[in-house]
C-alpha cells in the first residue's frame, strides 16, 4: 500500500486539487459576481487633479463595506477635481471631489476679483458669462445732491454668483434671511473678471462706495 501510495502520489494530488476548486469555485464566482458597481481610481490620483475617463473604472465592491455615497457612473467623477492625495482602487466618494475653480478658463490678461453690490436683488438676476459695467457712487450728499457714479469696470466677465447659487442649492447655513435668520454673507457677492487696473479701483472703492452694476451686451 505504501509502494502503490508513493506511485500515485501525483494523481492523489490532482485529485485533492480538483476538489478544492469544485469547493471554493462558487465561492470565487459570487465574490466576482456579486456587490454593486461603484466607481474606483485607476491609478494615484495627486491633489487638485480634474479626473478623466482613463483614471477612473467601475469595480464591484461587496454591500457591506461599501460607502453609502459612493459615486456608481464614471459620469459622475469625470471632470471632478480631486481634493486630497488618493491611492489607485480607492472607491471614490462625494465628499473626495470638489467643483473646478470658478477662475478656470478666465480669459487671458484678465485677474478674479469679488464684490459686493448694494442691491442683492440686482445679483439674483445675474448668471457666469453675462457682462456688466461695474459703478461707485458716493451717494447723497448732505444736501441731498447726488453725484455722478464712477465707472469702475467696463464689460466686466461675471465668473461666478456665490449667493445665488447658495440659496439654490439650499445650502445657506441658516445665514439667509428667515423666521430666525439676519441675512447671508454672501448676498449680494460676484466674482468678476477684470483687467488689472479695474481689480484696483473695484478694491480701492469698496471701503467707501456704493457698489452696482450695469448689465451690458456680451
Amino acid at each position: 500500500m505504501r509502494a502503490f501510495a508513493w506511485r500515485a502520489r501525483w494523481a492523489i494530488w490532482a485529485l485533492f486539487a480538483a476538489l478544492l476548486v469544485r469547493i471554493a469555485l462558487p465561492g470565487i464566482v459570487s465574490a466576482a459576481t456579486g456587490g454593486e458597481l461603484a466607481v474606483v481610481l485607476a491609478r494615484n490620483i495627486a491633489a487638485g487633479s480634474e479626473l478623466t475617463a482613463a483614471d477612473v473604472r467601475l469595480a464591484r465592491i461587496p454591500a457591506g463595506v461599501l460607502p453609502a455615497n459612493a459615486l456608481d457612473e464614471i459620469d459622475q467623477a469625470v471632470g471632478g477635481r480631486v481634493v486630497i492625495d488618493l491611492p489607485s482602487g480607492m472607491v471614490l466618494v462625494e465628499g473626495l471631489l470638489g467643483e473646478a475653480s470658478a477662475v478656470e478658463g478666465i480669459p487671458a490678461g484678465l485677474v478674479a476679483v469679488a464684490l459686493r453690490l448694494n442691491d442683492p436683488g440686482l445679483a439674483d438676476v445675474l448668471a457666469a458669462g453675462d457682462r456688466i459695467d461695474v459703478m461707485a457712487s458716493a451717494g447723497a450728499s448732505a444736501s441731498g445732491s447726488i453725484a455722478p457714479a464712477q465707472r469702475l469696470a467696463t464689460a466686466a466677465l461675471v465668473l461666478d454668483v456665490p449667493g445665488r447659487r447658495a440659496t439654490e442649492s439650499g445650502d445657506t447655513g441658516g445665514l439667509l434671511p428667515g423666521p430666525s435668520g439676519t441675512g447671508s454673507d454672501q448676498s449680494g457677492l460676484l466674482l468678476v473678471g477684470v483687467i488689472p487696473e479695474e481689480a484696483a479701483l473695484i478694491s480701492g472703492a469698496s471701503s467707501w462706495a456704493v457698489i452696482t452694476a450695469v448689465l451690458v451686451p456680451a
